[in-house]
């Protein structure tokens, strides 16, 4: 049997309905379903609102049913587009319909297609109302498609483990707002030259969505990173380690994810010399030297400590 998935909206008062009749639904290879209910105009208002749309947006709705979200969002900004994928062909060609209505034909369309297998490549803004479980499927399409910094806007259900950055409570439904993040995982690795030597970084990072941690080396310390931020494709952290010839460094690193690069600046607070801000550039690695032996050399056994060289 070849899979089918209705996208729709639903409407507050028909959800517990419609929810128990979706449960009764089932086929070869358990595909999930929404029925159709047009969103209530002050809903979507709420959810482009919060979207914060510009001049350059290509909004982007999966599930498009009647094309409110799309055609409303060309009328509050003038200049942007959008475009909405529905799987019944029927609400498809009313959408169209609706859009020359209103004067806006030429900058949003409506396509026949699966949300599946919608090309996200040029959306800044996703949008979604379906069944929470339709919507969690979606995920890691919006995630391995959309480009880092796309603002994914859901009504009523949230994205399940995937935070979200805001949310808009004050009526009902609730409105939910995410931002595509970069990919970061993985070993990073870049130099830096302080008081003329220069020094090589080797950073693992660990990604959850948006919530990243990591960990860092210089020389053979290593350090915690710390405040560590991303949103869409910037990122910013912060490390604290002893740089040999520089003491105890405060490191603020600020740059863009572009694919197997970070480029930006970091401003350095050396514990000896001036405070400057120094270009950055990061690369992808394979393998990290982080993992590399460190030995026991800075251990002083007449002290029981980290040796004298260890003090900035």
């Amino acid at each position: 049997m070849h899979n089918v998935a209705i996208m729709a909206r639903l409407a507050l008062p028909a959800i517990v309905a419609l929810v128990a009749v979706a449960a009764t639904v089932t086929a070869a290879g358990q595909e999930r379903f929404s029925f159709f209910v047009a969103s209530t105009p002050d809903s979507v208002e709420r959810m482009l609102t919060l979207a914060d749309l510009r001049d350059d947006d290509v909004v982007v709705d999966l599930g498009s049913g009647d094309g409110l979200i799309p055609i409303t969002a060309a009328t509050m900004n003038p200049r942007l587009r959008g475009w909405g994928v529905e799987i019944n062909p029927d609400l498809v060609e009313r959408s169209n319909r609706r859009a020359a209505e209103a004067g806006v034909a030429d900058r949003v369309r409506f396509f026949h297609q699966n949300a599946y297998d919608a090309d996200l490549r040029e959306a800044t803004v996703v949008t979604m109302w379906l069944f929470p479980e339709m919507m969690r499927l979606l995920r890691p399409i919006i995630l391995e498609r959309a480009r880092p910094g796309t603002r994914v806007l859901t009504s009523t259900w949230h994205l399940g483990s995937w935070e979200p950055d805001a949310v808009d409570d004050r009526g009902y439904p609730k409105i939910f707002l995410y931002i595509v993040p970069a990919r970061v995982a993985g070993g990073w690795r870049w130099e830096l030259e302080l008081d003329g030597r220069r020094h090589q970084y080797d950073v693992l990072l660990e990604q959850q969505f948006q919530k990243v941690e990591g960990v860092a080396r210089v020389g053979w310390r290593r350090e915690v990173l710390e405040a560590v931020q991303l949103r869409g494709a910037e990122l910013a952290f912060e490390l604290r380690i002893t740089v040999e010839g520089s003491g105890l460094t405060h490191h603020a690193f600020r740059g863009r994810v572009d694919g197997d690069a970070i480029v930006g600046t970091v401003d350095v607070a050396p514990a000896t010399g001036e405070p400057r801000t120094l270009t950055w550039r990061a690369v992808r690695t394979g393998r990290s030297t982080y993992f590399d032996p460190t030995g026991t050399h800075m251990f002083d056994p007449s002290t029981s400590r980290l040796g004298p060289t260890d003090i900035p």
